[in-house]
This record gives structure tokens, sequence and C-alpha cells, in this order.
């Protein structure tokens, strides 16, 4: 009896042994794990390894195990505690509460950024592009080919007498070689003077490109090219970021001018700007600024690096605060009319302003607009003076019934960010107001011009009469 007694004790202390191991060693991979993750014993751990046992082997296995663990947890933190000092403790953990507010507020941060970037691109995508003047497509070059030209003009230059004296000032160089042809040492570029440039360069291309390659260099629309400007934008130096970016403008530009309705698409843009700013703040943050540029570059098939965005973003935040105005973006990306059209929208808005207020009431308008031929007129959809506020529309901005010389020069500006032609601009104001006379391209069509016959006289006259 006594000798089972003792096998019986002896695989008692044996399972209790091998239990202890199993436990001690999963309690050591906890405790290390815990003390990697929150530098912490897990009492939690503790207890329910305790749980397991019962009787006799919980007791000895609080004995060898839970209390030295415990004990030698303390003695850790003690000693933590004494060498690193308050400075180095973890910092407090958030309660459960407060981890889930954090978390909801990521996600709805997360959901307002997917939100505005789907409200924008829903904005470009869906701009309207009726009505809107466009210059025939065969006229347009790619920023693609405008690349190519502009390396191969670099190119061109890099091998002259003046670069080859100054190779590490290229500027300087150009400014040597400009100020040879520049006769009237204004410091500008005219078209000729621009082709007379590049024709001592032995750079050759198609009027075209060559109308093109101007254009991009002249950011302000002069029908000049400020010769500093031309040499950041040719050369890019490095740690020029203002070159740069003014290079980055160009090609957006020339990206927005090369499909129908692109400043439309711009312009859609920014009224969603304003519909999101609940605060009425006008500005984009450079987060804001970085998303709605790659949603508009990614309606023409653009890419920027993040330097070129970066160099664009510094461009515009003036004051280095950090955000930029999104009217100072948008209108700073569309430019402004230059002076030569800036006269036809005051000669069209001078027919509009009969008194010369500098104000157009909806009673000058029925006076100068003629409905009666409107289709929607005509079919009886709208009324006469239906259709004359629906024209009034189109240029009162604030919606006041009045269209002010501001308003209406601010529509013409989006008008003429599409144009690249001074002289085809002036055939559209021509045509869409009927000014008369023009001479070769911007010879009116819309007006009819007849012979006039005296009887009583040999003298014949022509003579402009609008076509209804």
């Amino acid at each position: 009896m006594r000798t089972e007694f003792n096998q019986l004790r002896r695989k008692i202390d044996d399972y209790i042994k091998s239990e202890m191991q199993r436990l001690s060693s999963r309690l050591d991979a906890n405790e290390a794990r815990i003390a990697r993750l929150a530098g912490a014993p897990d009492s939690q751990g503790m207890d329910e390894a305790t749980k397991s046992l019962d009787g006799a082997a919980r007791s000895l296995f609080e004995t060898a195990v839970v209390k030295p663990a415990a004990s030698r947890a303390a003695r850790t933190e003690r000693t933590a505690n004494s060498n690193s000092g308050p400075a180095s403790r973890p910092p407090p953990q958030l309660p459960i509460q407060g981890q889930k507010a954090s978390f909801m507020q990521a996600a709805s941060d997360r959901q307002a950024k997917e939100n505005t970037a789907w409200k924008l691109k829903h904005a470009c995508q869906h701009a309207p592009s009726s009505d809107v003047w466009e210059e025939p497509g065969e006229t347009k070059v790619s920023n693609t080919v405008l690349d190519h030209a502009e390396e191969a003009l670099r190119r061109c230059f890099e091998k002259t007498r003046e670069f080859q004296r100054y190779e590490n000032n290229p500027l300087l160089a150009l400014n040597n070689l400009f100020n040879q042809l520049d006769r009237n040492h204004s410091g500008k570029l005219d078209r000729g003077e621009f082709a007379n440039l590049c024709s001592v360069l032995d750079f050759h291309a198609n009027n075209d490109l060559m109308s093109a390659l101007f254009r991009r260099y002249d950011l302000d629309r002069s029908n000049y090219i400020k010769m500093d400007e031309f040499g950041r934008m040719l050369f890019k130096v490095s740690g020029d970021k203002e070159g740069k970016a003014l290079s980055t403008i160009a090609k957006l530009r020339a990206a927005l001018a090369l499909r129908a309705g692109g400043f439309e698409t711009l312009k859609a843009m920014g009224s969603q700007f304003r519909i999101m700013d609940h605060n009425h703040s006008n500005e984009l943050s450079k987060e804001e600024f970085s998303t709605a540029l790659d949603v508009l570059l990614g309606c023409f098939n653009l890419h920027f690096s993040a330097a070129e965005k970066l160099n664009l973003f510094q461009q515009f935040d003036r004051d280095s605060s950090g955000s930029v105005d999104y009217d100072e973006f948008v209108r700073g990306i569309r430019g402004d009319m230059n002076e030569v059209r800036l006269e036809w929208v005051d000669k069209a808005f001078s027919i509009l302003d009969k008194d010369g207020s500098g104000v157009v009431e909806t009673s000058e308008m029925s006076k100068t607009y003629d409905v009666s031929q409107n289709p929607a007129v005509k079919s009886g959809k709208v009324t006469p003076q239906q259709a004359i506020t629906q024209f009034m529309q189109h240029f009162d901005a604030n919606s006041d019934g009045r269209i002010t010389r501001e308003e209406f020069l601010e529509n013409y500006q989006w008008v003429s960010a599409s144009i690249d032609s001074d002289d085809y601009f002036e055939l559209m104001m021509r045509n869409a107001w009927h000014i008369p006379e023009g001479e070769g391209w911007c010879a009116n069509t819309s007006n009819l011009r007849v012979l006039v016959k005296h009887t009583r006289s040999p003298d014949e006259a022509d003579e402009d009469l609008p076509m209804q």
C-alpha cells in the first residue's frame, strides 16, 4: 500500500514539476513580450495561469513562480525609475475612451480628405465647356513637344562662344549675347527679337512651335519676354526655386490651354474651394494644396514631382505662413489679360453701358441685346425678359441683377486664358459684340459688308451692318 502511495506521489510530483516548467516558460515569454510593449508585468496572465491549477499545485505554483515574478518586476521598475528619472518615463497611456475618440477623429479626418478630393475631381470632370471660345486645335503644341524644343534651344546656346566663356554662369552668358541684339536696351524680347535670337543660335522651328515657345516664357502675356525670367526658365539653375516654379506654371498653363475647356476646369475648382471653405479663410494648407494639385493634374494626365509641387506652393506662399490664398493661386495659374485685350473688353462693355455709369442695368441690356433670334425665345420656352436675365447671369458674379465693369472684365479674364493669339481674341470680340471692321484674320465675320451705290453721285462706300 505504501509502495503504491509513493508511486502515486512521485507521479503527482513529476506532473507538477512538468506543469511548472511549462508554465514558467510561457510566463517568461509573456514577460519578455510585455516588457517590450509596455514595460510592465502581465498580472492577468499570472491570474489565468494560477486558475488553471488547484489545491497544492496552486499553492506550489504561487510560491515558486508568481511571487518571484512579481518581486522581479518590482525590482526592475524601481531600478528603471531610479536610473532614468522622470524625463525618460514612458508617456501616460490614453484611457480606452480617449483612444477610441482619437481613432474616430483620425477616421473622420481621412473621410473628410477623401470627400474633398472627390468633390474637386467631380468639379474638374464636370466643368462647363459649352460657349467657351477656343482657338483651332492645330495651332496648339503639347508640353512634350515644347520640352524637346526647349532642350534643343538650350543645347544650341551651349555651343556658343559666350557659353564657353562663362560656362559656370549661363545666365550671364545669355545676357551678354542678348545685349548684342537688344538695340533699344529694353531688357525684354519681343517676338521679332526672340526669333532673331533663335536664328543667331542656329535654332529653327515652324511658326506654331516658335509661338508656343514664346508663350511659355511670356508669363504675363505682355507680348514681351523678360530676359531674366527667360534665362532662369531655360536653364533651371540649381537652387533657383522661383525660376523652377515659373517653369511649372508655364507647363500647367500649356496643358490647360491644350484641352478644350481646360481653364473652365480650373475655374470650377476655384468655385469648389469656396464652397468647401467653411471658415471663410480663403486659404489652403500645404496638404490641401497638394491634394488639389494632384486632382487637377490627374484631369490632364500630368505628373509633377514633389519638388515641383513644393516650389509651386512656396511661390504662392509669399509670407511663409504655411498656406496659400486659393483665389490667388487660381488666378496666378490663369494669368491676366494684356493691355491690347483689355482695350477690346472695354470697347465691348461700352456698347452695353449706354450711360457710361460703369454699371449695366437690365434696362440697358434690353436695349442692346436682341433676344428675338434666341431659339429658346422663338420656341416659347423662355420669355424675352427671362432670356435677358439668363444672359446677364453669365457676367453677374454676385447675382445682384447688375453687371459692373469689374465683373465683365473678370469673365473675359477666363475667356482670354484659353486664347493664345491676340488676333484671335480680337476676332472673337468683334464677332461676339458686332464691332465692325478689322483687318486680315481679325476682320469681323458676324457683320454683313454691303456695297452702297448712290444714284445721284458716283461715290461708293462700304458699310458694315450687323447680321441678324
